[in-house]
């Protein structure tokens, strides 16, 4: 959570390509944080956490899809080839408004409020031992969810089923990185 702000600061910066990604980053284990510890802990201080992180995150996912498109048609696209060259130029007056958005939602982050839950929610989660039985639960929990995706996704082979697996077991990557340290 402390590296929020000081990646907030460095995005706003230009809107890199690191910076936004570095910055998702963060958000993203926030956000996965915040999950893990709503569901063994009432405070609601974890999901207006959690919606703080979320709002910022998404303003910011169209802005990353962009600039990895344009890497990739980077690595992809000869300098000679036309489509290539048109396909860039359309990603990059998307990346201007994009970035006119990401800009906005930065300004709109209440880095105060963060910088209090920063301070107070990890004292809340010092209270549970990481690998205890409770965020072991919680991990089987995930990859039981993400096991229910994986049917769906082998027999569509349809791009969504395999997103929301993806996303499922990520969900279960994050839970076990998080908590399960050992």
């Amino acid at each position: 959570m402390l590296e929020v702000p000081v990646l907030i600061a460095k995005a706003a910066d230009g809107l890199g390509n690191k910076s936004v990604h570095d910055l998702r980053v963060a958000l993203r284990r926030c956000r996965s944080m915040a999950d893990g510890f709503r569901t063994v802990d009432p405070d609601k201080r974890w999901k207006k956490m959690r919606r703080l992180a979320t709002s910022v995150f998404d303003s910011l996912g169209a802005l990353r899809d962009c600039q990895v498109m344009m890497e990739w048609l980077e690595k992809l696209g000869g300098a000679d080839d036309p489509v290539a060259r048109e396909l860039t130029e359309q990603l990059r007056r998307q990346e201007s408004e994009l970035k006119q958005q990401a800009e906005s939602a930065l300004k709109s982050f209440d880095g105060k409020q963060w910088q209090i839950w920063s301070s107070g929610l990890p004292l809340r989660a010092r209270r549970l031992p990481l690998g205890s039985e409770t965020f072991q639960t919680l991990a089987l929990e995930k990859l039981n969810a993400a096991r229910k995706l994986q049917t769906p996704a082998l027999k569509t082979l349809a791009v969504p089923a395999f997103h929301r697996l993806r996303i499922g077991l990520k969900k279960f990557r994050y839970v076990v990185e998080n908590f399960l340290p050992q």
